[in-house]
């Protein structure tokens, strides 16, 4: 059995020197290299290896269209490393913002949380959080990605057709606005690109998890 790494090709382009000290940490700890893209090398994995993600996308892909039988995100071996050089934040107060794509994963979620006070952290809840967010940005206001239906047809179209709600950019924006009137921090930890993006676009500090724990 091994683990196999997908390092997300979106957090790659959107956080390239985070995402290249979290490869240095996962090659340097654990002996795993990145095998890249979920969408391209999925039907590589076999029901013995465990599927070793960022994103929540890759993991949906993963668990409909690979045989892998275990998937493991990267902050739970971060977590449960006893030595690992977490920054330290101060007590600054930041708001989390949890993900549609994993609103089921309460593992997730909680490790999310356990990192951050790791970092000193003050977590900051919103009402709509765990299994009540229906938040993932431009992702849910726009149509549904091709790719992403037909690898995770459960997660995108079974379950998941009616949160889809295409609109325009302005119309993005504006929704993206209104909801962070709800935030009283200035900034706010996501732990999916989309979500980062558009806390960003709504006139907050949208800062993914990984640039917390890399900070480059």
């Amino acid at each position: 059995m091994s683990k196999i790494f997908f390092p997300s090709c979106k957090a790659k382009a959107s956080y390239p020197a985070s995402s290249a000290l979290l490869q240095k940490y996962i090659e340097k700890r654990y002996g795993i290299s990145p095998i890249g893209c979920c969408r391209k090398h999925h039907d590589g994995v076999t029901s013995d290896d465990t599927g070793l993600v960022v994103c929540n996308n890759c993991a949906a892909i993963l668990e409909e269209s690979s045989k892998a039988k275990n998937i493991e995100f990267v902050w739970d071996i971060i977590y449960k490393n006893d030595s690992f050089p977490f920054p330290d934040y101060h007590g600054e107060a930041i708001t989390v913002q949890d993900c549609w794509v994993a609103v089921e994963k309460r593992s997730l979620q909680d490790t999310i949380r356990s990192l951050l006070r790791k970092m000193n952290i003050a977590i900051v809840e919103l009402a709509d959080n765990y299994d009540r967010t229906r938040f993932c940005g431009v992702n849910l206001l726009a149509k549904c990605n091709p790719s992403n239906a037909k690898l995770a047809p459960r997660r995108y179209v079974i379950e998941g057709s009616h949160m889809f709600t295409p609109c325009s950019p302005e119309e993005q924006v504006a929704k993206f606005q209104n909801h962070c009137k709800q935030i009283t921090t200035e900034r706010v930890v996501c732990y999916c690109k989309f979500c980062t993006e558009a806390i960003t676009m709504g006139g907050k500090n949208g800062k993914h998890i990984l640039e917390l724990l890399f900070p480059a």
